[in-house]
């Protein structure tokens, strides 16, 4: 037999070269499969790092659009009160505006846009109008001819222009003198005349008037205890000090407790009320539990609390935002209408015991158009929704215009479908979203709960009693921060009880058409105006 090396395969080739050729192409396809992982694995590398700029794309587009929420935030997409609006934000209002104005019609804007100027259809105005029964009369006669300089004494009457002229006369404190007479009875006792109504203090004092006067300038005037002896002075040409004006706002916060009693148990009564909350300062730091009221373990973090109806105002302090302030106050673990609030939590506990709850929609809407204006591609849902529930109101706006009492099945649904079509896209255009921190995406958050509280967000539109935003409470907070843009701060929580005290008693009787100089004498005479009990006779 011929060896293997020997044999001529059918091409006519030796087997040895034929074996060469196989290792050489052997070789060939073991060095191309190598080249080929080699590319594959460059190609991996590649896809990696594509992936990883995609990711750090990703995140830098997600810092940028936190950036551009939290730079642009304001009073009108924001929670953020337009105090803290920065300079340019209102620029670009008052810009705004104007543009307005120099394209509006002289008819004013289109319905359903912005106000036009000036008073609105239905205002009631508060220009001057003529007395029928002026305090005086005075006829005025011209002296002399302005043609010839003539005497006109006896001259013809040729009209008579009427003219009147509301002011008030020069005003300066008047001081009386009583001499207080002491008499002897048959039977020995000695009685002593009373001294005049709202006379307190020393021999000397100010009457009721110019304290009633002083306090309602330091209050509603918003004027420091300084400030407030100086335009006291100056109007008056009195000499009161700081001091006194401290004296008298004291017992005026001491002599409103029962006032205090009385409109909570009014309120308590209320079918329907808001509430909100607001930070503030104090110079004294009480710490937790030095009030007595304060639970233990918590931050001091004073607030201002308040619950108010149509025409009933309380105004509140506590240690902290949360219970172990609210539960002190004898008020919300006690309501059982329907509260009306924006979401903070702390209200949560006491839904069990209310009728019902409404979330303020303002307070939505400004954080829907936040997400909105952050990344307007992605969150175009958040618009849809802001459209949603202004449709919702105007409903219900409509159906009261109309004599309506409630608005049909169909309407309420078609109104909840379009609301729940906007939050599950909202839902599902964040899913999986995390912040550059990690945190939930604060779009949806949002989508969250618009889908999560339905019930709670479009409450308004089955009782028409019902307002849709807490616009009212945040209104009744408004005093106490003009105080804080003024002063910088309270000194104490103490003092801010009482300052809350006085303007809880202040804005009720305004709201209630009590004239504040009697309603204010007869606090501090020691029987306030409340809701229980009627004013005395001035």
């Amino acid at each position: 037999m011929e060896s293997a090396a020997g044999q001529v395969p059918p091409t006519g080739e030796p087997v040895a070269q034929l074996l060469a050729r196989i290792e050489r192409q052997a070789a060939l396809i073991s060095e191309g499969r190598a080249r080929e992982a080699a590319k594959d694995a460059v190609i991996a590398a590649l896809q990696a790092r594509a992936e990883a700029q995609d990711a750090k794309i990703e995140a830098l587009e997600q810092l940028v659009s936190e950036l551009i929420a939290r730079t642009g935030r304001d009073s009108q997409n924001s929670s953020k009160p337009p105090s803290s609006d920065g300079p340019g934000t209102r620029a670009d209002r008052r810009r705004e505006e104007r543009d307005r104005r120099k394209t509006e019609p002289a008819e004013g804007p289109a319905p359903g846009t912005k106000k036009k100027r000036g008073g609105q259809d239905g205002h009631r105005g508060n220009g001057l109008a003529f007395s029928r029964t002026p305090d005086a009369k005075v006829v005025l006669e011209p002296g002399e001819c302005r043609g010839c300089g003539g005497d006109l004494a006896g001259g013809v009457q040729a009209a008579a222009e009427p003219l009147q002229v509301a002011g008030i006369p020069g005003v300066r404190a008047l001081v009386t003198g009583y001499l207080l007479i002491s008499r002897r009875c048959g039977c020995g006792t000695v009685t002593r005349a009373h001294a005049p109504r709202g006379a307190a203090g020393a021999p000397v004092c100010y009457g009721p008037n110019l304290t009633a006067a002083a306090l309602l300038c330091h209050a509603f005037g918003q004027l420091g205890q300084e400030r407030t002896a100086e335009v006291v002075n100056g109007l008056f040409g009195t000499h009161v000090s700081a001091g006194w004006i401290n004296k008298i706002a004291g017992r005026l916060a001491g002599n409103l407790h029962g006032f205090e009693d009385d409109l909570k148990t009014a309120l308590l009564a209320e079918p329907v009320t808001l509430a909100d909350e607001t930070p503030v300062n104090t110079i004294e730091d009480d710490g937790p539990g030095g009030d007595g009221q304060a639970g233990s373990g918590r931050a001091f973090n004073p607030h201002v609390f308040t619950l108010r109806s149509a025409d009933l105002v309380w105004l509140g302090a506590g240690h902290t935002r949360g219970h172990g302030a609210l539960d002190t106050f004898g008020l919300f673990e006690r309501y059982t209408g329907t509260l009306v609030s924006d979401d903070y939590n702390g209200y949560a506990k006491y839904q069990v015991r209310l009728t019902a709850r409404q979330l303020c929609n303002a307070h939505l809407i400004r954080s829907a158009k936040g997400v909105a204006e952050a990344e307007p591609g992605r969150q175009a849902w958040a618009a849809a929704m802001i459209e949603v529930l202004r449709a919702g109101r105007k409903s219900v706006t409509d159906a009261v215009a109309a004599g309506r009492s409630a608005l049909a099945g169909q309407e309420i649904e078609q109104i909840r479908a379009a609301y729940r079509e906007q939050a599950q896209a909202g839902i599902t255009a964040n899913l999986g979203r995390r912040t550059s921190k990690g945190g939930k995406h604060p779009a949806w958050v949002l989508a969250q709960r618009f889908h999560d509280k339905t019930d709670l967000i479009l409450h308004h539109l089955t009782d028409f009693t019902v307002p849709w935003t807490s616009n009212l409470a945040e209104q009744a907070l408004r005093h106490a921060k003009i105080h804080l843009k003024i002063s910088g701060c309270f000194r104490s929580l103490e003092t801010t009880r009482a300052y809350c005290r006085i303007h809880s008693y202040l804005i009720t009787i305004r709201l209630n058409a009590v004239p504040p100089m009697q309603a204010i004498r007869d606090a501090l005479a020691g029987h306030p105006w409340t809701p229980l009990r009627a004013l005395t006779t001035a």
